[in-house]
């Protein structure tokens, strides 16, 4: 098991598949061929049940005049919707001009169509960053996402994760963590109140672990996931112990998808490996987002590239490219007899 399939074409992307109840895959991604600096709108495509025969579906969230909707959090409400909650720029002559809003699009239907709601209550302060990764499920009714503000100009990075009580109708607190050092993160729920944190860091742009223990405790430091220039990451819990680390890998001459297991929640982690490589030409890549297809260890991952060798019409244009792969097919079984045998999956 080891395909990989084209989304979309002329779109940078920034993919997050989210699997829906019926076993189909939604990819939602920046749909302009530019890393932002152009206007553009997110919009969403969807396999069959098989995560095969992609095809685009909806406008997720409309661009505003002179401006674009580029960053996303997508996840499942408890009672079924798809939120997304996004943001963007406006532009002129390929130059960031200015904010373009927080914004939350709500689908009923399996993404077919979307509300949209320009003006989310969240915290104070939250109205101006930027929402990032996964927007996941807690305790009834209860949702997280995460966001970021990057300062600049030596100022610190900032990342909150921001909470709703009553399924995304309002999120009405937030908790910061990272350290002042952090920008996109990617939630995972382990349970009993425990989350952990794939964050990007802003100094040198590696990934950091950092974990809440209990909910309402405050955030840790743990330690770093990956090396410099690897980001960012995206965390995917293939059973209570098991978690798979999805990374981009953007040294120049390596770049790449990476990946790191480990089997006791996230508190050690196996060596990396790499499960895609790009062609030397490729300039701007990444941002995987990684959905457990079963508990056999097949797996999708998107992610996008300014370059891809392996498709040959045009392999310079800006793709949103899946790949379906099985970690049986990258692990020595010595390693996979160890997940086999903690019974983490069904090997």
């Amino acid at each position: 098991m080891n395909k990989l399939a084209v989304v979309a074409t002329n779109a940078c992307g920034w993919p997050n598949l989210t699997r829906l109840k019926n076993g189909q895959i939604l990819c939602t991604y920046f749909n302009a061929p530019s890393h932002g600096l152009m206007e553009g709108d997110l919009v969403c495509s969807i396999s069959d049940r098989k995560g095969q025969n992609w095809k685009k579906l909806s406008v997720v969230a409309k661009r505003p005049k002179g401006g674009n909707r580029m960053h996303l959090a997508v996840g499942l409400a408890h009672n079924g919707d798809i939120l997304c909650f996004s943001s963007g720029f406006f532009v002129k002559d390929e130059k960031f001009v200015g904010f373009s809003g927080h914004w939350l699009s709500r689908s009923n239907d399996r993404g077919k169509s979307w509300k949209f709601e320009p003006n989310p209550l969240v915290p104070k302060g939250i109205e101006s960053t930027i929402p990032f990764g996964r927007i996941i499920q807690l305790g009834s009714h209860e949702l997280v996402y995460s966001c970021y503000r990057s300062q600049g100009n030596g100022n610190p990075s900032e990342t909150w994760m921001v909470i709703s009580y009553d399924d995304g109708q309002t999120w009405t607190r937030k908790s910061k963590f990272g350290s002042d050092d952090s920008n996109e993160a990617t939630l995972c729920n382990l349970g009993g109140g425990r989350l952990l944190a794939a964050t990007r860091t802003h100094v040198d742009h590696h990934v950091k672990l950092c974990e809440l223990a209990k909910t309402g405790k405050r955030w840790k430091e743990k330690f770093p996931l990956t090396l410099p220039m690897q980001h960012p990451a995206d965390l995917t819990a293939l059973s209570e112990k098991c978690l798979l680390l999805t990374y981009g890998i953007r040294n120049r001459g390596l770049m790449g998808i990476g990946a790191r297991l480990s089997i006791d929640a996230g508190k050690t982690w196996r060596p990396p490996w790499v499960i895609h490589q790009f062609g030397d030409n490729a300039k701007d890549i990444g941002y995987p987002s990684t959905v457990s297809l079963d508990k056999k260890g097949n797996l999708m991952t998107a992610f996008y590239t300014d370059f891809e060798p392996k498709i040959k019409n045009k392999p310079d244009r800006y793709r949103v490219l899946v790949k379906s792969w099985s970690l049986k097919d990258w692990l020595h079984p010595s390693i996979l007899g160890s997940i086999s045998d903690g019974k983490y999956l069904s090997l």
